[in-house]
């Protein structure tokens, strides 16, 4: 595989997605306190809705970087191999250390072990490593589904790509309304292993998050023209995400009233449903528009600061549970009885500066870099604002 010019933009991407992450969860650790205000729902749907992009991002780029890294046929060995150095490794010792801080280590050490076993397979060790047992899925499948994309890339015309991707994602919408109806299915045709995958694991389920794995197979595999097909329409991308915003902020703040009570709730924005659906993909695309005005800015400092983020998001994103843990507890130590708002938001920025500090640290030490997966940089193009 011969080494493509490295996309400076999608640093900025991780390093977008990183910290919409974080946000997202000292959101849910704040929001549904007993002293939440109505203000404060508002307030915390406004930033969830910008931060819901997160995950989507994510696996864009994973689609992206793979298909414009391997243009050819994929040497299944050297690349699985590669992956579990860098991602399967680094979640294997950090599924452990969650287990060991937050199990519960009075069941004895057989029944433990087990557990922690269990935990490595379905991600339960902590709440934010599901993510990553659904992404091992996409590279497991990943030589498999670029062989037969690149076939179609190279027999089929434009329009016909572009016809047969709308159609996956109107069947992508499909899709995501039939989540209960499949996993009543499956629990009456028990599989081992495919039952819990469509029925408790579903919410880590490969299938139910496809189509934005695709749309960064898309941009991966012509990147250029991408790129420019994008830009050109930017405004209609913005305006569609903008107006797909207000209507989820609309939904939530409705649902807030429940028989004259507030009950501060958003499960309006649950990511494997039609209308989050279509949000999804277009906050991709709107954060991809971001990426590239970053990028093409003479601002140094914000190019340098998001390359830094991206560069040790991985790291930083397994690390982040356990330091928004510390984050929140110093929070209510130096800001007892202010707004969850300002609480969240404080509690955010030293989550993010914790989990970050702790990547760069662990990726100065030779050992340490087991724990983070940081692979050497190349070197970028010559104009990385170009590439994507």
């Amino acid at each position: 595989m011969a080494k493509q010019a490295r996309i400076e933009e999608i640093q900025y991407l991780r390093g977008f997605a990183f910290l919409a992450v974080v946000l997202q969860h000292a959101i849910g650790h704040y929001a549904y306190l007993p002293e939440a205000r109505m203000e404060d729902g508002a307030l915390l749907a406004i930033l969830l809705i910008a931060a819901k992009f997160a995950v989507p991002m994510f696996i864009f780029i994973t689609g992206l970087v793979l298909f414009y890294n391997y243009t050819s046929k994929v040497s299944c060995g050297s690349f699985l191999l590669k992956r579990c150095k860098d991602i399967i490794l680094p979640y294997a010792i950090w599924s452990v250390i969650y287990a060991l801080v937050f199990g519960d280590l009075s069941s004895g050490f057989w029944i433990e072990s087990k557990q922690v076993v269990m935990d490595l397979f379905t991600g339960k060790a902590s709440y934010h490593l599901w993510y990553v047992v659904m992404s091992i899925q996409l590279y497991l499948l990943f030589p498999l589904i670029q062989g037969g994309l690149q076939q179609l890339w190279q027999r089929w015309k434009p329009w016909a790509l572009r016809c047969a991707f709308l159609l996956l994602c109107a069947g992508y919408l499909l899709l995501t309304r039939e989540v209960g109806t499949i996993g009543s299915l499956f629990e009456k045709i028990y599989i081992p292993v495919l039952t819990p995958l469509f029925t408790e694991y579903a919410d880590r389920n490969a299938l139910y998050f496809f189509i934005y794995f695709l749309m960064g197979a898309a941009a991966g595999m012509n990147l250029q023209a991408w790129k420019q097909k994008v830009l050109k329409t930017k405004w209609l991308w913005i305006s569609l995400y903008l107006v797909f915003s207000g209507i989820l902020l609309y939904n939530i703040l409705g649902s807030f009233q429940q028989k004259g009570q507030l009950v501060i709730q958003y499960n309006d924005t649950l990511l494997v449903q039609p209308f989050m659906a279509v949000f999804l993909m277009l906050s991709v695309l709107a954060m991809s528009i971001a990426a590239i005005a970053l990028g093409e800015k003479e601002s140094l400092k914000s190019q340098r600061l998001f390359s830094f983020l991206g560069k040790h998001s991985y790291g930083a994103y397994l690390a982040h549970a356990l330091m928004l843990t510390f984050g929140t507890w110093i929070t209510d130590m130096l800001l007892p009885g202010w707004n969850v708002t300002v609480k969240t938001v404080v509690a955010f920025v030293l989550c993010s500066a914790f989990s970050v500090a702790t990547a760069w640290l662990l990726d100065k030490w030779s050992i340490g870099r087991f724990l983070v997966g940081t692979a050497k940089q190349r070197k970028p193009a010559v104009q990385p604002s170009k590439a994507m």
